[in-house]
């Protein structure tokens, strides 16, 4: 049976006050103190009453997360990593899957409050006034897609202008001047962004940007493949494509093999976030690699930051990234 905090108090000598201010961060006790009562109920067992605690609080220890696709490896890592830090920090997690849909985005949303999380960890799926209409952002924090609201907000991304700029000169570099981008939702500022250091890249290198070029969808793997279509029919078929995340990635790669179009001898392929934990892809994709790990933690950080001082200042992080190098992109 597990401990109470009337059991490590007597155990102790302590009154069960001094005890429940330490545990809970509350109250002038001393460091050395409070580092003794938390190492004694763990050794105890103790585990806090979540229900008790979310009644007089009226908050839970439970951090809400949504994310668009869960299918997507580069959002599963994220939640994982998310969900480990929570776990060492005494908290839980309730996961939810907009399916990329703005609407039922909002539908989680107000499900997450309804169960009085202490915070949210939102990659929303485009753009909507809702957050706008809350009083505190303090417990949020927004991540990969950066929503539109008109005061500030906590936000962990990367530079996504400045690396889809950079993966478009490598593709340049290596010869390619007929190169197809597909597309996300451009109400979503990752997609939006990306397509934004796709043209710029081309303008600067003296190199036609046309809407041709651009295939528009979702992020989902089904955009890809109907790009395949779409380049397939094209007259002028490109030497190289642009995929703005991995899974439109896998879709076009499938459908273009279909119709025996190799991979990448006749078209390159490059992307974001081709994460391949098993060695076992073929051909391995030249990318942008974001830190997800990492991400997900500094989202953890920021909404228990939040959760501590709701007056602090938002935070908007911006992480490093990095260019892997696959054989998913020849020289021409």
């Amino acid at each position: 049976m597990a401990a109470t905090l009337k059991d490590i108090a007597q155990h102790m000598n302590l009154s069960v006050a001094t005890v429940s201010r330490a545990l809970n961060n509350k109250g002038r006790i001393s460091k050395e103190t409070t580092q003794r009562i938390m190492q004694v109920a763990e050794e105890m067992g103790y585990k806090p009453n979540e229900s008790a605690r979310a009644l007089k609080t009226n908050r839970s220890s439970t951090i809400g997360v949504i994310i668009p696709d869960s299918k997507n490896i580069f959002y599963s890592k994220m939640l994982k990593s998310i969900d480990q830090v929570l776990l060492n920090k005494g908290y839980s997690i309730i996961f939810c899957d907009s399916d990329e849909k703005i609407e039922r985005e909002q539908e989680y949303f107000e499900l997450l409050k309804s169960k009085s999380v202490s915070g949210m960890i939102i990659v929303t799926a485009g753009k909507t006034d809702i957050y706008n209409e809350e009083k505190s952002l303090s417990n949020i924090v927004f991540v990969d897609n950066i929503p539109s609201i008109s005061r500030p907000f906590s936000f962990v991304a990367i530079n996504n202008v400045k690396a889809a700029y950079e993966l478009t000169q490598l593709v340049i570099d290596y010869g390619h001047k007929d190169i197809c981008m597909i597309c996300a939702d451009l109400s979503e500022t990752t997609g939006y962004d990306r397509l934004q250091g796709f043209k710029e890249c081309l303008i600067d290198n003296k190199l036609t940007f046309s809407n041709k070029c651009i295939i528009k969808g979702t992020f989902q793997y089904q955009t890809g493949y109907s790009a395949g279509d779409q380049i397939l029919a094209m007259k002028k078929k490109p030497t190289a494509i642009f995929a703005q995340n991995n899974m439109q990635a896998y879709g076009v790669i499938k459908r273009l093999r279909e119709a025996d179009v190799r991979i990448p001898e006749d078209i390159s392929v490059v992307c974001f976030d081709a994460i391949d934990e098993t060695g076992l892809m073929s051909p391995k994709l030249t990318c942008v690699m974001q830190p997800v790990e990492e991400i997900g933690r500094q989202a953890v950080m920021g909404i228990l930051d939040g959760i501590k001082n709701e007056n602090q200042a938002m935070k908007q992080i911006e992480l490093d990234y990095e260019i892997f190098i696959g054989n998913s992109l020849v020289r021409i």
